[in-house]
């Protein structure tokens, strides 16, 4: 398939690539990804990444996905807020599409609460991220998203490259979920939203952050609900008193039965083990900061999968403690 890098460089290394005319994917600190001459490329802020030797906080280098020779053209551009469909009407025929939206922005949220609805969305392989910043940085400064061709940097549009694969070749996306539905209550909402009040536990009204208080909710767990065959987590941001509402870091849809997540008794090993079982050599992945925090995977330590650790994954629809990732294969 040609040679494909997928590992953190420094400036020098990833400008030569795109000096070279590569089709990549970079994510960074901010700082680091202004410092980017013009190329092909897209890229979102973050300073996480999961390496084939442990997760590291970095600032100063960039994680590269550099795509192989079998991906023959790579469109770049900006999708306002306003024209989110044509993420799909505009995709390739054979190929994909690798999407970063900025965390915390309108789109992010628009994209969450109504990307399931658009015509053709399960015809064309999608893939991609929300893009966040430090942790500590919160209150400081907002996610971008970055066009390599033109120099463009946004925290309200989706950064989106639609690549085309040469015709014996095709993309499929896959995606590690360690949760399975707990035995616990049928949870279903009242409305499509990031934050819940309005419930019914088991058939019968209730308010949802009574619930979680009244039931001492663990928030490492996420809600899981299914989707078109896949199970789909809502991951908890905080279930806050002030305003007497649990908040999430994806929306809970109306109508859809969630429960809260079984237990796992090691997080890094259910992690490692489910990754290591499927064999995988993708030439894409990002994983879930959640996942990154919760199984305490900073540090030096076997990781299958190198990639960003990101504030939210997108195979298709918005995901949350999930990992994703791109293959490309025979047809």
């Amino acid at each position: 398939m040609g040679f494909a890098l997928n590992k953190l460089v420094d400036i020098a290394e990833a400008n030569a690539l795109i000096d070279a005319g590569k089709k990549l994917h970079v994510a960074g600190d901010e700082a680091a990804l202004r410092q980017l001459h013009r190329g092909t490329w897209i890229g979102g802020t973050i300073p996480y990444f999961l390496t084939t030797k442990g997760g590291v906080v970095e600032r100063k280098k960039v994680f590269v996905t550099q795509f192989p020779d079998v991906v023959t053209h790579a469109s770049i551009r900006l999708i306002d807020i306003g024209h989110i469909p044509a993420i799909i009407s505009e995709a390739p025929r054979n190929g994909f599409a690798i999407v970063i939206a900025p965390g915390m922005s309108d789109i992010h949220t628009t994209y969450a609460l109504t990307a399931s609805s658009i015509p053709g969305l399960y015809e064309h392989p999608i893939i991609g991220w929300v893009a966040g910043v430090h942790l500590d940085d919160l209150e400081k400064s907002t996610p971008k998203v970055f066009d390599g061709l033109t120099g463009e940097v946004s925290d309200n549009r989706i950064a989106v490259m639609h690549a085309t694969l040469a015709n014996n070749k095709s993309a499929t996306i896959g995606i590690i979920n360690l949760f399975k539905p707990g035995l616990g209550d049928e949870i279903v909402f009242q409305q499509h939203s990031f934050s819940a009040k309005e419930c019914t536990i088991n058939g019968q009204p209730d308010d949802f952050f009574d619930y979680a208080v009244r039931n001492a909710l663990d928030v490492k767990l996420p809600l899981v609900a299914e989707l078109s065959g896949q199970l789909i987590n809502v991951s908890f941001q905080a279930i806050d008193a002030e305003s007497r509402t649990v908040k999430f870091y994806a929306p809970v849809m109306r109508d859809r039965v969630y429960r809260q997540a079984a237990p796992l008794p090691d997080y890094r090993a259910a992690l490692v083990g489910a990754i290591d079982k499927l064999k995988l050599s993708p030439v894409f992945s990002c994983n879930c900061i959640l996942n990154y925090q919760y199984g305490r995977l900073e540090g030096e330590q076997y990781i299958p999968l190198p990639g960003p650790a990101t504030f939210g994954e997108m195979a298709q629809v918005l995901m949350n403690q999930t990992l994703v990732y791109l293959s490309l294969v025979d047809k």
